[in-house]
């Protein structure tokens, strides 16, 4: 828009400043209509804002005071010895009279005048001071209205013509700045990124500093507009539309508010020079712009998190569905798809992208095709390249809607299930799943799997009642609730693996993987074997059938629920069109127990081909054999054991040891002592694997989960005890290799090593440090000779030995060849103590290691108390008594201190674990003490 900052200022400049008294020589003053009039003014009545008034000198100018008060200026022309006052032709050549001011654009100048309220003349124009009407010497009063003075020759209709030439020519020049930021504006929206691409194009043009802060932050408000506080407050309120203008640090500020209402963002512009007043003008489209630009980004993110939302809802109906809860799924599917949950059949589909392509796209394409059919679209929480759809199979064939869609790109692949009812929503997806490997390999990517008839529901009431009662400990032991929710995850982890399952059900792999330890424990089963899983896979799938006649007896083992014609047929059904080749590849795999090379080795072909193999007898029998989909494998070994071709033994590994033992697994035994085969036993709990538990550790098994879960409910307390004590071993171990410079460490009653183990923690420290740990226990001892590897600078040993025999540790080869007894030794007794229940006994033993220890080696114990809870460590110490038949011996705090006679000890003394040199906050250390339940202390030998 046009202002008295372009006519005064521009090139060439058509005005010059004339006001004297209180009218502002004001370039931002807006034109928005030019006119000229007589003497005595414009009619009684005309509109005056914002007008520009071209007139003679000739006449009182009174009526300026009287009726256009809010006129954006008055032009007196005739002016004596102003230009043209005499003259009214041109000068020669055409051209007016003008000086070089400054050029006004985008971020043109127009800054205020100077001090005494006259603008500055451009350079070659005439004086700009104080202009002289005849013989009165000065210029009339107008009140607040500038005066100005022509320096184009002529008079009022001239002079009127002139000027309107330029507000044309502005008016122009405003259409292409507009044209401009709509450009800019439309590639930032194209390009999705919000205002800011706007925003630096218009520093780059200003030569300014551009940015849109929140109003309400004021504290991201830059300091030049720090007087300007109260003002800026109102226009985030909306109370004002502004600009707020400011100079302050040297720098030029323009504040426009930004938004449809309020709270306002704000658009902050500063710079080293004055905003003109088309820099003014550009600022304000450039505000609206921004608006509209962040409106966008709004309903863009709301569009994305509802979108987000609709995808959400769809995934966990899928993972009720796959868990059999219809109840809970209806009501996620429902506003979705409504008419679906109250389908008699259902048809389940696995749309299978090309490599490369995007999955939303394609998603959005499947949409499409199904239009408003009663369906369900569900992008697959376990395969990235997959889209699901759960159609109503009253409708026409989902594979005839879907062609389309795979012919759209030939790499694509839509595997179909065949009708079924929506309680087997999970059966339909697997069948589905099985059917795109399939389609991969059929002309217009469509296969189509019926189903076969599950194993589980061709074998008779004896066959359900022999699930029930391998399943049976999980209703002894575990709430309804707690069974429902393991037989759920379970379910997903044997289908899918734990990978697929965690996916699929919103869980970490490895609580899958704990989970399907616990539940094999529970039973008396072992998941490491396949048989086993199997087993167990197929258990579940029985349980799931109505329950048998009350009174039908189990049975017998899985080879009698297996022994029955109807099985023999479902086996050759799912084999029948497999060649010997293949037939022999699947043999030997199963009987390798899956392992690929192996049975590669025994088939004298690569893994590659082998692999291919497998590939093409999944194609064939519609299971995809892959060790990341147990539940087709498992299928599998049921259908090479039922037509005869794997031995009874690969499929009764457990039921044999029944046979052999009279016993299941789980005997009175609890914690063996011994290992078989040289292998540390699995099957049973074991203490120091329940250690390794609560520490978080690696080195336990299902049995050991269950043991511990039962002490942490019997004595919470255990688990930190636990960890804070293995913490306060670390800490001393880094102190001593670190500062006091040990590096030698001899360790007794070390347990299972547990990442981080003493020597990582030394050897991280210095490199060079050498470790013996010393252990009775053979389960330990087993497991330690796998986990303990060592630094290439250092030495790490282990050496079965009784701790409570000094002479017999020291005299040991491990300890001769690893350890120099006359250079300082760092002794560790973590733990062991309370095992030691005579204090005699105890002192004796230390001595009797110290005494054979260099000066400057240290001695490093932990001892449970009661001094901080004695009822938290009666419950542990029962709690070990019921389960190893050991009971565990507290000391008070003056009871440590007397093992420690005759030793220096080191700061801070003996305390709380988790009070030795932790650096944690006095108050998360004292929400810990009545649970720690452990003194710690480092002494030095003297």
């Amino acid at each position: 828009m046009l202002t008295l900052g372009h006519l005064t200022e521009g090139a060439p400049p058509l005005l010059r400043w004339a006001s004297l008294g209180d009218a502002p020589d004001d370039p931002g003053r807006v034109v928005e209509r030019i006119t000229h009039c007589g003497p005595d003014g414009p009619p009684v009545g005309e509109r005056t804002e914002r007008v520009l008034i071209v007139t003679s000198a000739d006449g009182d100018l009174e009526w300026v005071r009287l009726r256009a008060e809010d006129a954006a200026g008055v032009v007196l022309c005739g002016v004596p010895g102003a230009p043209g006052a005499a003259d009214s032709s041109p000068p020669p050549g055409g051209t007016p009279r003008s000086g070089s001011g400054p050029a006004t654009g985008a971020g043109g100048t127009g800054g205020a005048p100077p001090p005494g309220g006259t603008g500055a003349a451009p350079t070659g124009a005439a004086p700009s001071g104080p202009l002289v009407l005849g013989e009165t010497g000065e210029i009339p009063d107008c009140g607040l209205v500038p005066v100005l003075t022509p320096l184009i020759p002529g008079g009022p209709v001239r002079v009127a013509e002139a000027l309107m030439g330029a507000q044309i020519a502005e008016l122009k020049s405003e259409v292409r700045q507009v044209e401009t930021y709509a450009n800019v504006a439309a590639h930032a929206m194209a390009e999705g990124g919000g205002p800011q691409g706007v925003l630096e194009w218009v520093s780059r043009e200003a030569g300014a500093r551009v940015e849109v802060v929140e109003g309400h932050r004021e504290q991201d408000w830059p300091p030049e507009v720090a007087r300007q506080t109260p003002l800026l407050r109102e226009l985030v309120r909306g109370r004002e539309h502004g600009p707020v203008r400011a100079s302050a640090h040297g720098r030029y500020v323009e504040v426009w508010p930004v938004g449809v209402g309020p709270p306002h963002r704000l658009l902050i512009a500063s710079r080293d020079e004055p905003w003109g007043g088309r820099g003014r003008f550009g600022l304000e489209q450039v505000a609206v712009m921004v608006a509209g630009l962040l409106r966008e980004e709004e309903v863009t993110e709301r569009e994305r998190r509802l979108h987000a939302a609709v995808q959400a809802a769809r995934t966990s109906a899928f993972q009720y569905l796959m868990v059999g809860d219809v109840t809970s799924a209806g009501r996620a599917v429902e506003p979705l798809a409504p008419g679906l949950m109250a389908a008699g059949v259902v048809q389940v589909a696995v749309v299978e992208q090309a490599p490369g392509e995007d999955r939303e796209e394609v998603a959005a394409e499947v949409e499409e095709t199904l239009q408003w059919a009663r369906a369900l679209m569900v992008l697959c929480p376990v395969d990235d390249s997959q889209i699901i759809v759960i159609w109503d199979g009253a409708q026409a064939p989902v594979q005839t809607v879907l062609e389309p869609v795979a012919e759209a790109d030939p790499d694509r692949a839509v595997g179909v299930s065949g009708r079924g009812p929506l309680e087997h929503a999970a059966r339909l997806y697997g069948a589905a799943a099985d059917s795109v490997e399939a389609a991969r390999r059929t002309p217009g990517g469509v296969a189509v799997h019926d189903g076969r008839p599950p194993l589980a529901e061709l074998l008779d009431a004896s066959a359900r009642a022999w699930a029930r009662a391998l399943l049976s400990p999980l209703e002894r032991n575990l709430a309804a609730v707690e069974r429902r929710r393991l037989l759920e995850v379970c379910s997903a982890g044997i289908a899918m693996g734990a990978q697929g399952a965690g996916q699929l059900l919103g869980l970490h792999r490895d609580t899958v993987t704990s989970r399907l330890d616990e539940l094999t424990a529970r039973v008396g089963l072992d998941r490491a074997l396949l048989g086993d899983r199997a087993k167990l896979d197929l258990a579940m799938r029985l349980a799931d059938l109505p329950p048998p006649v009350p009174g039908t007896a189990p049975v017998g083992g899985v080879r009698q629920v297996l022994d029955r014609e109807a099985a023999s047929m479902w086996g050759n059904g799912v084999l029948s069109g497999l060649s010997p080749r293949l037939l022999s590849a699947l043999t030997t795999w199963v009987h390798h127990e899956l392992d690929m090379e192996e049975t590669a080795e025994e088939l004298g072909i690569s893994d590659t081909t082998l692999a291919g193999w497998l590939r093409e007898a999944g194609t064939l029998t519609h299971l995809p054999l892959r060790k990341d989909r147990p539940g087709a494998v498992h299928e599998l070994l049921w259908a090479l054991y039922t037509t005869g071709r794997v031995r009874p033994s690969a499929v009764t590994g457990s039921e044999d040891e029944v046979e052999r033992t009279g016993r299941p697994p789980s005997g009175e035994d609890r914690f063996p002592t011994t290992t078989v085969h040289g292998q540390p036993r699995t099957d049973e709990p074991h203490p120091a694997r329940l250690y390794d538990y609560f520490l978080g550790g690696r080195t336990n098994f299902a049995a050991d989960r269950i043991a511990a879960q039962h002490t942490v409910e019997a004595a919470p307390s255990v688990a930190v005890m636990a960890r804070e004590n293995r913490a306060f071993m670390l800490r001393a171990v880094r102190h001593l290799a670190g500062k006091a410079g040990v590096r030698q460490f001899l360790d007794l009653g070390s347990g299972i090593p547990t990442e981080p183990n003493l020597h990582q923690v030394a050897q991280a420290e210095a490199p060079a440090s050498r470790v013996v740990y010393v252990d009775d226990d053979p389960v330990v001892h087993a497991h330690a000779q796998a986990l303990l590897p060592g630094s290439p600078l250092g030495r790490t040993a282990f050496l079965r030995a009784d701790a409570a025999d000094p002479a017999r540790v020291l005299a040991s080869s491990e300890v001769r060849d690893g350890l120099d007894l006359d250079q300082p030794v760092a002794l560790s007794l973590v733990g062991l103590l309370p095992f030691v229940a005579d204090d005699r006994e105890a002192q004796e033993m230390i001595r009797g290691f110290v005494a054979a220890l260099a000066p400057g080696s240290f001695l490093t114990i932990s001892h449970l108390t009661g001094d901080f809870g004695p009822e938290a460590a009666d419950e542990v110490c029962d709690q070990y008594e019921s389960l190893t038949g050991v009971r565990l011996e507290p000391r008070s705090r003056t009871r440590v201190a007397a093992l420690l006679n005759g030793l220096d000890v080191v700061e801070p003394g003996i305390v709380a674990v988790h009070r030795w040199r932790s650096g944690r906050a006095e108050g998360d250390l004292a929400e810990e003490d009545a649970r720690v339940g452990s003194y710690g202390a480092v002494a030095r030998v003297r």
